[in-house]
């Protein structure tokens, strides 16, 4: 299984990530950021990840396992941005 395509889609997000954000585990990575309507620039640095990397994993490069594990606790509503950016 492909981490950075099919991680939100591994995961159930009870709570809500963002008012016009889709559904994140009906979409990958991609499509999520889109749906927030950030740059990759933005999404990513919430991860510590440059917008090179951001963009590598949005196009099929595997998501190191701490950057997946922050990604999945922010797609659960268990980490915010107030969280991942202090």
């Amino acid at each position: 299984m492909n981490l950075d395509q099919n991680l939100p889609m591994m995961l159930a997000a009870p709570a809500a990530v963002g008012a016009q954000a889709a559904p994140p585990e009906q979409i990958g990575l991609r499509q999520f950021r889109v749906s927030k309507r950030e740059s990759q620039a933005t999404f990513w640095a919430r991860f510590g990840v440059t917008q090179s990397s951001g963009s590598r994993f949005e196009t099929g490069l595997g998501v190191p396992p701490p950057v997946a594990i922050l990604i999945r606790l922010y797609l659960n509503g268990r980490l915010n941005d107030g969280d991942l950016l202090d």
